[in-house]
């Protein structure tokens, strides 16, 4: 790789990067094209040259975070470990809930860039975590129910505690490990 592709690969990462920080804390609306050039060292134009517009770069941004989940998902262990590692990689990327971000996609306008959302949200995660499920029951660890049930219940689980585990006093992965844990085993005394 060339040293002019190589530095721009990085530039277009340390937008991507930037942007991700700014979508999560001021929403779709909030964030600005100016705010992001300050933030970068850029102007517009060259902002520009690399994403379109800014629904552009939203709909990138949210691809470039989700992508990885899938061979998170895909990596061997036991249906625990790998709740955990997924749990875990919720909490270390995403500083508000997903559900929040997800509902910024009703700020866009081309169809295409809808779907390039779906698509990677069911691809990387949604899906992959789906048939997860789905092996879990069929390993009778989880209850025989709908795969696309549990699977909201696991990311609604993780979704409420994104962004909390300082004030718990647990570090992402230990509270990923707490929250499978009530996920498989229930707030219901085992003994």
């Amino acid at each position: 790789m060339n040293n002019d592709h190589q530095s721009e690969r990085k530039s277009a990462e340390r937008i991507l990067d930037e942007a991700w920080y700014l979508f999560q804390q001021k929403g779709y609306r909030g964030m600005t094209m100016d705010e992001l050039c300050l933030r970068c060292g850029l102007t517009k134009p060259t902002l520009y040259y690399y994403f379109q517009d800014k629904e552009n770069l939203f709909v990138q941004v949210l691809r470039h975070q989700l992508h990885g989940f899938y061979e998170v998902i895909m990596q061997t262990g036991t249906l625990e470990e790998r709740l955990q590692r997924i749990a875990t990689r919720v909490l270390d990327n995403f500083q508000v809930e997903y559900t929040a971000l997800m509902r910024d996609r009703e700020h866009l306008h081309n169809p295409k860039n809808i779907q390039s959302i779906r698509e990677s949200f069911r691809g990387e995660l949604f899906d992959p975590l789906k048939a997860l499920m789905l092996t879990g029951i069929e390993e009778r660890r989880l209850k025989a129910d709908s795969p696309e049930i549990l699977t909201l219940v696991f990311l609604g689980i993780i979704n409420n505690f994104i962004h909390r585990s300082n004030e718990m006093e647990l570090s992402n992965a230990e509270l990923a490990e707490k929250l499978v844990q009530y996920f498989l085993k229930g707030a219901e005394i085992h003994e």
